[in-house]
């Protein structure tokens, strides 16, 4: 599974990056493809976690890429059950189910020694006029400085990925991912539909080792309330230049022609998939039986908790084994 989300991710860059010409920049730290990372990111827009696949096939491992999403997208027809079967993390807004997904899915991850990188959007949402009303009210109540180019992170799911990754030691590093869009900012899927898409993405990288983290709960939250006033000023200093600072610019890009060449491939792949897919469905009713079967399967499971139910008999069996 894990092979044809790499595959759709590739296509995804593909016909945003070469058919609609969307442009990625990316400055800032040298960064490393097989760490175990927790990469966060302020959320400009509703597609932040579709535009940050080009930042993370050519700096990070596209195919350990994971995304925390909220519950409702599980059930999307066709994306949603993709994205259970490659292992998203989807959580309710309910703090006691939602510490429960996300323990269930590291120590999936330590049984099938995988080494994820996972996407995490502290804020919660993405900002609009509405979302930034809710977070200076909240700035307000608390006494703190109003954001303009960010809302204020919500810590506690940032601080328990943080315990279960280390609980679990699959934690080297921290990557701190600010995104802005210097002209042309889709906001919704309306945007992109209507053809609005950015045409440029900028990526700033903050890489931050495991062990410079701090250990208690209250400083993590600390030290996460820093990183986000940090990314403001780096924002308002973004939006005024239409760049970020490269001054200590040290990324190192993989070989644009080898993503060429994976750009190349998964269009092969995906335009015979779809023409061979659309061609069987037509002249072959077994796979016409089929594609409805498998459809039945997935509104079924995803109705009673989705391709996490399954994990959780796993994790409960092998826990009745040990």
């Amino acid at each position: 599974m894990d092979q044809m989300i790499w595959l759709w991710q590739l296509y995804a860059v593909f016909l945003y990056e070469r058919i609609c010409g969307v442009k990625a920049v990316i400055t800032g730290d040298v960064v490393y493809d097989d760490e175990c990372e927790l990469i966060i990111m302020n959320h400009r827009t509703r597609f932040d976690w579709l535009f940050v696949f080009s930042y993370q096939i050519r700096c990070g491992s596209l195919r350990h890429f994971k995304i925390s999403l909220k519950e409702i997208l599980k059930n999307v027809p066709g994306p949603g059950w993709a994205m259970q079967c490659a292992g998203y993390l989807f959580l309710h807004r309910n703090w006691e189910h939602d510490k429960s997904t996300i323990s269930k899915c590291f120590m999936y991850f330590k049984k099938l020694n995988y080494k994820p990188q996972i996407l995490l959007f502290p804020e919660g949402t993405d900002l609009t006029p509405r979302t930034k009303a809710k977070s200076d009210k909240f700035a307000q109540d608390n006494g703190v400085e109003p954001y303009k180019y960010v809302l204020h992170p919500r810590t506690r799911g940032f601080k328990y990925f943080v315990e279960q990754m280390r609980d679990v030691n699959l934690f080297d590093s921290i990557i701190d991912v600010t995104v802005g869009y210097p002209v042309n900012i889709p906001q919704n899927e309306s945007d992109i539909l209507k053809g609005d898409f950015p045409k440029e993405v900028h990526f700033y990288i903050k890489r931050h080792k495991a062990l410079d983290i701090p250990l208690s709960e209250e400083n993590v939250d600390i030290w996460c309330q820093k990183v986000w006033k940090e990314k403001e000023e780096r924002l308002k200093k973004f939006y005024q230049d239409k760049k970020f600072d490269v001054k200590d610019n040290k990324i190192q890009l993989k070989d644009e022609s080898e993503i060429q060449s994976l750009f190349k491939f998964a269009n092969i792949f995906w335009s015979i998939f779809q023409i061979s897919t659309f061609i069987l469905l037509i002249y072959a009713p077994i796979i016409r039986w089929f594609a409805l079967l498998s459809i039945s399967i997935f509104v079924f499971i995803s109705k009673f908790g989705g391709i996490q139910v399954l994990l959780d008999c796993e994790l409960e069996n092998a826990k009745h084994y040990m």
